[in-house]
């Protein structure tokens, strides 16, 4: 844009040409947004489909070793005891997975990105104002 065409512009043709350039933003914000998410989901379901795939291997295991137990040691209840501590640990196995993708959430970028994009539009609101 020339020199002249800017002084020729008003306030309210500025703001207007803000707002446009606003609603650009945001919608390229959104598309930002929209392929976290996808990369998100994808992974994510990699760790699903993973959890049950382990969980099933779990679940075989702990009946393989229920079975193995009750043959070779006839009291049941130190089979239910060893069981149970082998269940609990494999839920703080399970927890620890968890909480290691905790960092899956998709949006912190865009988020902030979001945030950055507002405060810069209400400073320049603000300037235009005066």
């Amino acid at each position: 844009m020339a020199a002249k065409d800017l002084e020729e512009e008003t306030v309210p043709q500025l703001v207007q040409d803000l707002g446009g350039e606003l609603r650009q933003l945001v919608a390229a914000e959104m598309e930002l947004a929209k392929a976290e998410l996808k990369r998100s989901a994808r992974r994510g379901l990699r760790v699903v489909v993973a959890g049950a795939v382990a969980a099933l291997g779990a679940g075989m295991l702990l009946i393989f070793g229920l079975v193995t137990l009750v043959e070779w040691i006839p009291n049941h209840t130190l089979v239910a005891g060893i069981l149970g501590i082998i269940g609990i640990a494999l839920l703080a196995l399970g927890a620890g997975v968890v909480w290691s993708n905790r960092h899956l959430w998709p949006f912190t970028a865009s988020k902030l990105s979001l945030q950055e994009d507002l405060e810069w539009a209400r400073r320049l609101s603000r300037r235009a104002h005066r």
